[in-house]
């Protein structure tokens, strides 16, 4: 069975029930078609780290060049569905597709996420469940710059910082 690897910059969490992502991939894409034989593909989360890495995968197209191989990148088993799961990536998402959308020169592909995987290092508490950004330290994509990025610092709490606001006491 084969198996690829792409860096995508347009990806994002589109619901929390289901859980759901939206990504999308130009047509030409190698990547687009094993998506569309198997219906899954796994969201692999790299870290700054891995620069050089992300940055092959997204020039190099898997239908001339192993891109696995060529950049050390390990694979391992997905546990629900048959799509691989890169073990250099401490955040892996695996995903099965619901939908697809053209949108302009992009394919949308709309997938469910059916399971995750954290490697404890990243992990806020050793109980789980939430994910420390700074701990992760993962690598960010700015298309209009052509660079990548660290994510900035912490600026406030979320659901708590504008509550003055929403309740009238702007003072």
């Amino acid at each position: 069975e084969h198996a690829n690897v792409m860096a995508v910059a347009w990806i994002n969490v589109v619901s929390s029930t289901p859980p759901t992502v939206a990504m999308g991939i130009r047509e030409s894409r190698a990547t687009l078609e094993l998506i569309r034989e198997t219906g899954t593909f796994s969201v692999n989360v790299a870290t700054a780290s891995m620069a050089d890495v992300v940055d092959y995968c997204g020039m190099a197209t898997g239908r001339n060049a192993d891109k696995i191989g060529t950049s050390g990148l390990t694979l391992a088993p997905g546990a629900v569905i048959s799509t691989p799961v890169i073990e250099q990536c401490p955040v892996n998402l695996e995903c099965r597709v619901t939908e697809e959308v053209v949108v302009g020169s992009y394919v949308v592909i709309l997938g469910e996420i059916v399971e995750t995987h954290a490697d404890e290092s990243v992990l806020a508490s050793p109980d789980g469940g939430i994910v420390d950004m700074e701990k992760l330290d993962p690598i960010v994509y700015i298309a209009g710059a052509r660079e990548y990025r660290r994510l900035g610092e912490k600026v406030a709490d979320a659901y708590s910082v504008g509550k003055p606001l929403l309740d009238g006491n702007s003072d």
